[in-house]
């Protein structure tokens, strides 16, 4: 059942209603709209703020799932986001331009890389984004609804056992690698001496077909022909091993989790061994409401209840980093093509919400995926597939301003 967030004159959080009287409050102009997804009202007229608790759930991982369960079992959120899958190779690629861009433009200068210190407590960028993104959606929902604490499922990955589910004992000691000299020797042998490509096993090469790291899982064995090949791009060939990158991430994260009284910690193996005695599917959301029931003790109702899909998405790129410039050799100003301003003087910028009303007839709701300089724009669907190109800006409607965080729209 959809339901409608209600949010009283001061701003705080109420219980959700249902949408016709949701209807009600907005024709009788009691109420006005400041969100459309999740759809959520404000009054406009001073009301009793009395609420009952809700208790939050919530699944880390690179598609987190959250939950709000009401005191009796109802749930009244439940939704799957999934985290930005790229901001480690955005860092490497703005690194490689910057080094790039010194290295044509300083004749010399001292070298500075002994004043660098990674200061107590430093972070790895990927990982204080994926916090701060599970961070965002707890606070998302707690301006929907009255949370008054959160169960948190820890995940802390064994990634030997990943690799061999019956590994134990001098097993975790005595690796894959014992008895080999080095990774080279170690990647050879587990490749047969041999180019995976083709056989041969003359001019044997290693090439790092995933990532940049020496770990044997990301190296594999080529021949002198098919390694030109790789490297200019032209050969295409199966990823030999699952990448536990996010899996790393996750687990890291861990350490970033402040106790609280608000936050309630679950062990990821009581919602495992739950999910079994219950005989439910896995997905993120499911983790979320037994972590709800392991914590607080809330037993949720099997009702129908609306799941929403949204992914973070980047708003900002000033192109001001890239090695040549854009259009046609000069380099855009920072404030360049940023947004389009309609005739009636509404501002549209990338990833608002809007509705295109089509001159062959039909309505059209999306996010703004590119700016055209002719006044002009491509709608595009939550994970980016293209609806329709060529929208001009004076047929379009906005509906939600821009966010980080965009929602599947139906």
């Amino acid at each position: 059942m959809t339901r409608v967030y209600v949010l009283s004159k001061g701003g705080k959080p109420l219980m959700p209603t249902n949408p016709a009287r949701a209807r009600h409050l907005l024709d009788a102009g009691e109420a006005r709209v400041v969100r459309v997804k999740p759809f959520t009202i404000r009054l406009t007229i001073a009301t009793p703020e009395a609420v009952q608790p809700v208790c939050g759930g919530q699944d880390p991982g690179l598609t987190q799932g959250v939950v709000a369960v009401r005191g009796d079992g109802k749930i009244l959120f439940r939704a799957e986001v999934k985290c930005r899958p790229d901001l480690s190779e955005k860092l490497e690629e703005r690194r490689n331009y910057r080094r790039n861009r010194r290295y044509r433009k300083t004749r010399y200068r001292q070298p500075r890389f002994d004043n660098r210190r990674r200061p107590d407590g430093w972070v790895a960028p990927s990982i204080r984004q994926l916090k701060h993104e599970h961070d965002k959606l707890r606070g998302l929902v707690e301006s929907l609804l009255p949370v008054v604490g959160w169960a948190v499922e820890l995940n802390k990955f064994d990634f030997q056992r990943l690799e061999n589910p019956s590994i134990a004992g001098r097993e975790y000691q005595e690796g894959p690698q014992r008895g080999y000299f080095d990774v080279r020797e170690y990647v050879l042998g587990r490749d047969g001496y041999a180019c995976v490509v083709c056989g041969s096993a003359r001019d044997r090469r290693l090439y790092h077909f995933r990532g940049r790291s020496e770990r044997p899982r990301n190296l594999v064995t080529l021949c002198g022909a098919c390694h030109r090949l790789a490297v200019s791009g032209r050969l295409s060939f199966s990823v030999l091993l699952e990448s536990y990158r996010w899996a790393a991430r996750v687990s890291a994260m861990r350490a970033l989790w402040l106790p609280s009284g608000r936050l309630r910690f679950v062990a990821a193996g009581q919602v495992s061994a739950l999910r079994s005695v219950l005989g439910q599917v896995k997905t993120h959301s499911a983790d979320a409401l037994l972590a709800v029931r392991l914590a607080y003790g809330v037993v949720p109702i099997n009702g129908a209840c609306e799941v929403f899909r949204g992914r973070y998405v980047r708003l900002k790129n000033r192109q001001l980093h890239r090695a040549n410039a854009a259009k046609g050799g000069v380099r855009p100003v920072a404030q360049a093509r940023r947004y389009l301003v309609s005739r009636a003087g509404v501002r549209f910028r990338r990833y608002d919400l809007i509705r295109y009303r089509r001159r062959q007839g039909g309505v059209l709701t999306g996010y703004i995926n590119t700016l055209f300089s002719r006044g002009a724009v491509r709608i595009a669907d939550h994970v980016g597939k293209e609806l329709y190109s060529g929208a001009g800006v004076d047929r379009l409607c906005k509906l939600q301003d821009a966010d980080t965080l965009i929602w599947e729209v139906t």
